[in-house]
């Protein structure tokens, strides 16, 4: 897959065409989650499970912001082992399974849940794992064009198309700390030694899509480990918070690969002088 495209034009789906996906892409989806799906922590077993439309009225109480779920043809219930980084291991996975789905030509959405028995009572899985990831997808609806005024003047107006309803994403330069946390001298100078390896991956990672776009995170590099920082938010659910750092992870592993053919993070608990409420998850070498 070209990772670097499929990020560049992955967008967050909330309406969906009412037409199930070619028996073909379905099988090629579980084909390559099966033998190809990229994982965070092979070791920990998963399961995927892939519903149709029916699945929306069971899971309307169980799954969604706010109770509010998107209505799609179908649905990806990722279950995992109860295991130490599970469900960032689950976000990774989700994640790549999305983007291989935009691969195949659909759009996908990322669906919110506190409660992993909810979710199995209404679907009736039976299953010692746990549900640790959610989503929506199917063939996009087309978005409608909004049009976008700046009045500067009276006599001065632009207007521009907007195709997406874009939030804003935090820049490389605000996600990434040199040496020590909050440090920026000498940001552009260290990540330029590394060519386009660092600068794609750290402009896919700031992609990467959170939960209300809050991006609970950050980098710090030292020498040549690289460290993924949760920043502790209010708003961001735990679970939300871990599988959000697992897509993250993805999203930099995926195009530095296709650079340096291999990449592996590793979880970590290194001692680091950082502030409160700021604590290391994962490392790698770069």
């Amino acid at each position: 897959m070209n990772y670097p495209l499929l990020i560049e034009e992955r967008v967050s789906n909330k309406v969906f065409q009412n037409a199930e996906i070619a028996e073909k892409d379905i099988a090629a989806l579980k084909e390559y989650y099966d033998t190809k799906a990229a994982r965070l922590i092979p070791e920990i077993k998963t399961d995927l499970i892939i519903t149709g439309a029916d699945a929306k009225d069971a899971l309307e109480k169980a799954a969604g912001y706010n109770e509010f779920l998107v209505g799609a043809p179908h649905y990806l219930v990722l279950t995992s082992e109860d295991k130490e980084g599970a469900i960032l291991n689950a976000g990774y996975i989700m994640e790549d399974l999305l983007l291989k789905l935009r691969d195949l030509g659909y759009g996908s959405c990322w669906l919110t849940f506190a409660d992993s028995d909810k979710i199995k009572a209404a679907l009736k899985l039976t299953t010692d794992k746990k549900v640790a990831a959610v989503a929506a997808f199917g063939l996009a609806e087309r978005a409608r064009k909004k049009i976008h005024l700046n009045i500067f003047t009276m006599s001065n107006i632009e207007i521009s198309d907007k195709h997406h309803y874009f939030a804003p994403k935090k820049s490389i330069d605000e996600l990434l700390s040199i040496d020590t946390y909050g440090n920026k001298e000498g940001l552009d100078e260290r990540i330029g030694f590394y060519e386009d390896i660092l600068w794609e991956s750290f402009s896919a990672a700031a992609k990467a899509p959170s939960y209300l776009n809050l991006q609970p995170y950050s980098f710090l590099l030292k020498g040549n480990t690289l460290y993924l920082l949760a920043e502790k938010e209010k708003l961001t659910p735990a679970i939300d918070t871990d599988l959000n750092l697992g897509i993250v992870m993805l999203h930099f592993a995926a195009v530095a690969k296709g650079y340096i053919g291999s990449l592996k993070w590793a979880l970590t608990k290194d001692a680091l002088a950082l502030p409160a409420g700021v604590t290391p998850v994962a490392s790698c070498q770069i």
